[in-house]
């Protein structure tokens, strides 16, 4: 959930285009991803990117740009505009302001009118909108479930937040999202390869599958070779769009660490490692977060999700989990391999079939402290080593 806003620039004055990149390029908290002539190329970049504001330069010809500004303000009301001019009479300033533009600024600019425009923007429109939420779920070993829980956690925020999640299959060569859902995609991610010049929200909305109410799925590619041709430039573009179209955006990722999960992982709001109580599955844990947080992920977005937490083989408990991770699980699934079981041979997430059961509740409760944005308490408490400490640390 970023705090910087994306703006571009609408400018048909190119005496101007320098002093007004200049003066945009400056502000902070905004930024700039170029500037457009003509509204087809604003169209474009309106599908390209996630536009939180919009510069219109009014001259030479205030008319012809005011005609811009009410289609666009009628098409994207989520957009904030502010309107640039040297024309300064009441009437001059009223009318962008009538058919949707936020703020007024007067040219020439000063650089101090021009922030405290796009911080009354912010406050007033942008900060207040719900910002989309980037989940990564990774599991700390293999067979840990990671999938399920994804599968689980998105039709769970899809029911309580009653819009539409968006459920990502990273693991590229051979990720089960579609299987855990019974359901055929017509289009996958290595579609959007293909258009990658391209890529835009009608894109991304053609190549998502409905799976069950309020989840949509962008599929795994279906042949495993075709797995190379995903970048991570398309994975944070696909992300970004993605967020731009659904409120929440859950991804289930691979174990392994590569340029494409750094892609998403950059992007994540919340990192969930799935792990088991089991020597392995801990140590792993432990490595994956030292090995994200070195590459620069803020270690307060990272969370540990125990699953079959009930499962005890006497050896390893919660307390050694907590002890040699310095955190607690900030949920833990019970094991129920029937009730499981059952929904994957049905492909329906377990919440479809019984949200009473344990697992469902659990998920529920996975699902309300995801996006309340709850942080993790336990974060900043000491290990006490034991022979477990030194044996699960290695």
């Amino acid at each position: 959930m970023s705090e910087v806003i994306q703006a571009c620039l609408y400018n048909t004055d190119a005496s101007a285009q320098e002093e007004l990149n200049n003066h945009i390029s400056n502000l902070n908290f905004v930024r700039y991803v170029g500037q457009v002539e003509n509204e087809n190329e604003l169209s474009t970049l309106t599908g390209e990117s996630r536009l939180g504001l919009i510069f219109f330069n009014l001259d030479p010809n205030p008319p012809q740009v005011l005609e811009v500004i009410e289609q666009f303000a009628t098409r994207f009301p989520d957009i904030a505009l502010i309107a640039l001019s040297e024309q300064t009479s009441p009437e001059a300033i009223l009318a962008p302001m009538r058919i949707g533009c936020d703020q007024f600024v007067c040219k020439p600019i000063d650089p101090e009118d021009l922030a405290r425009a796009v911080s009354r923007v912010a406050s007033k429109r942008l900060l207040t909108q719900g910002k989309s939420r980037r989940i990564c779920v990774v599991g700390a070993s293999g067979g840990v479930g990671t999938t399920s829980i994804s599968s689980n956690l998105a039709f769970e925020i899809g029911h309580t937040t009653q819009h539409p999640c968006a459920l990502v299959d990273l693991d590229l060569q051979f990720g089960d999202v579609a299987a855990n859902f019974d359901m055929e995609a017509k289009y996958t991610l290595f579609d959007i390869v293909s258009t990658a010049d391209h890529i835009d929200r009608t894109v991304i909305e053609t190549v998502m599958t409905n799976a069950a109410d309020n989840v949509v799925v962008l599929a795994r590619p279906f042949g495993v070779d075709q797995a190379a041709s995903i970048t991570p430039e398309v994975i944070h573009h696909t992300i970004d769009l993605l967020s731009s179209i659904y409120e929440n955006v859950v991804v289930d990722l691979p174990r392994e660490l590569n340029a494409n999960s750094f892609a998403a992982l950059e992007q994540a709001d919340c990192v969930l490692i799935v792990c088991q109580l089991l020597v392995p599955s801990i140590r792993n844990a432990r490595r994956y977060l030292d090995a994200v947080v070195s590459h620069g992920i803020p270690e307060e977005r990272i969370h540990i999700v125990l699953n079959r937490g009930d499962t005890c083989t006497g050896r390893v408990s919660k307390e050694d989990l907590q002890d040699t991770i310095k955190r607690p699980a900030i949920a833990v699934i019970p094991n129920d391999f029937q009730f499981m079981a059952r929904a994957l041979d049905f492909g329906q997430p377990g919440g479809t079939t019984d949200r009473n059961n344990a697992v469902g509740q659990a998920i529920s409760k996975l699902a309300k402290y995801v996006l309340s944005g709850g942080q993790d308490d336990g974060s900043s408490e000491k290990a006490k080593k034991g022979f477990l400490g030194r044996l699960l640390s290695r």
